[in-house]
């Protein structure tokens, strides 16, 4: 009996941790998100409107990021600034800026929108005014090229050393996404570039406005109006061209060595 018993409680012993060892399979939401570290814009402008914004990625999904702010007196019309894209990872802080030229005076306000992982997280409105617009000296040379990958490179140079220049987009297609870019310093009679990216909507041959202006108004160059065209890399304007060309003299050389091959058996 005592035996019988023994043996019980043994098999018990045994089977329990088979019994206990169950799987638990614990999984993270994935959440999409990220909050405003810092933020800035100038409440009263006289040059150029300078947006400032630090993004945190606070969530658990990496993404790319860019920031919109929609600019406008009222009456539900608006123009539209863009900051460059950057990639996000998951804890990193990154810095946008944004730059808008006005062209009369007046009350504005603006609504950020941050497009975070194709998430479009929009803010309250924040107002400021426009009291003077600048009227700078025409003292820089500005010209533009297509580049491929829809890319303009900008040329510019100065009769006068100039701090913190912008190169502003201006009067592009609607639904199009272009951003300005920043030069630290351009030396006078030392030529420089900088490369524009663009997003097309629906792709087609346009214009857009552009202007140099240095960011405390003192500077400016002209309005230039440039053709948009696409340009395409080497090997994706020629490459399926060179592929049948290839295959042609591959063809070819086959079938003069299969020739050589048989008068030779011969």
């Amino acid at each position: 009996m005592m035996r019988r018993i023994f043996c019980i409680m043994l098999c018990i012993l045994l089977v329990s941790p088979s019994v206990l060892a169950v799987e638990i399979n614990v999984r993270v939401r994935d959440k999409i998100g990220g909050q405003i570290e810092y933020f800035e814009l100038e409440k009263n402008v006289d040059s150029v409107q300078r947006f400032v914004i630090q993004w945190y990625n606070s969530e658990s999904v990496s993404c790319r990021s860019r920031m919109e702010y929609r600019i406008g007196k009222g009456g539900g019309k608006y123009e539209t600034v863009w900051s460059d894209e950057r990639e996000m990872p998951v804890g990193v802080s990154r810095h946008f800026e944004a730059y808008w030229l006005p062209e009369e005076k007046g009350n504005y306000s603006t609504v950020l929108v941050i497009h975070h992982c194709h998430d479009a997280i929009k803010s309250e409105a924040f107002n400021f005014s426009v009291e003077s617009v600048p009227r700078s000296e025409e003292t820089i040379g500005i010209e533009a090229r297509n580049l491929p990958g829809k890319k303009i490179e900008v040329m510019l140079d100065s009769d006068t050393d100039v701090e913190d220049l912008i190169v502003i987009p201006t009067n592009y297609p609607a639904g199009w996404i272009f951003s300005s870019k920043r030069l630290e310093n351009l030396e006078a009679g030392e030529g420089a570039k900088l490369v524009l990216d663009y997003e097309p909507s629906v792709w087609m041959e346009e214009k857009v406005d552009l202007q140099a202006v240095s960011l405390d108004g003192r500077y400016s160059s002209e309005k230039i109006s440039f053709k948009l065209r696409e340009e395409k890399y080497f090997w994706d304007e020629n490459g399926y061209s060179i592929f049948i060309v290839v295959l042609i003299l591959l063809i070819l050389s086959s079938m003069a060595n299969i020739y050589a091959f048989s008068r030779k058996r011969k």
